[in-house]
């Protein structure tokens, strides 16, 4: 049986190598209540490769992070969770496509670069808000509370998030994305 995503193996690859990084990356950092790499990486993916990619790095990653995680699992909860993540993959996508223009880091000038990096942490701001705010409502459902309960609970926690989300998508956006265009992947070409 063939599975044909429309995406090239290059791409398929590609997700394949994100969605460990992700998965690696927030094992490492579990015991940090809602500091992730992960949000950064899928973000980064749909960028570089498209938003199908960055969606299924998304999605991927909560599959494997959601059912094999030690907090626990509920089907509810990971459906959003996979949902609300495959949303930086696709506005990663987007950015690249209509608005956002990453410089190449070795002819950017300092200014044009840290606008850049201004731009990207916003987006991961805005981003992150609207996954913690739809997460929050969903598992407020799911474990039946009232959502304003868990809104409130959840503030400390969302903060954390969306302050670390703001510096890694500042500092590692644009440098993360310049590197993925430098890795030469030629799939089905020797050397030499």
């Amino acid at each position: 049986m063939k599975v044909n995503l429309g995406l090239p193996t290059r791409n398929l690859s590609f997700v394949a190598v994100m969605t460990a990084l992700c998965v690696t990356s927030n094992y490492a950092m579990i015991g940090i209540p809602n500091v992730k790499f992960m949000d950064l990486f899928v973000f980064v993916s749909g960028y570089s490769v498209g938003s199908l990619a960055g969606i299924l790095v998304g999605c991927f990653t909560w599959l494997v992070y959601g059912t094999l995680n030690p907090y626990g699992f509920s089907l509810p909860i990971l459906v959003a969770t996979s949902l609300g993540e495959s949303v930086y993959g696709l506005v990663g996508g987007l950015s690249n496509k209509f608005r956002l223009t990453v410089p190449d880091l070795s002819r950017a000038g300092n200014r044009e670069y840290w606008i850049c990096n201004v731009k990207i942490a916003l987006l991961g701001f805005f981003l992150t808000f609207f996954y913690d705010l739809f997460t929050n409502i969903v598992s407020a459902i799911t474990v039946g509370l009232p959502i304003s309960v868990v809104l409130i609970n959840g503030i400390p926690f969302a903060i954390l998030h969306e302050g670390s989300n703001v510096a890694f998508f500042f500092f590692g956006g644009a440098t993360m994305i310049n590197v993925i265009r430098r890795v030469p992947i030629k799939i089905g070409e020797r050397n030499g």
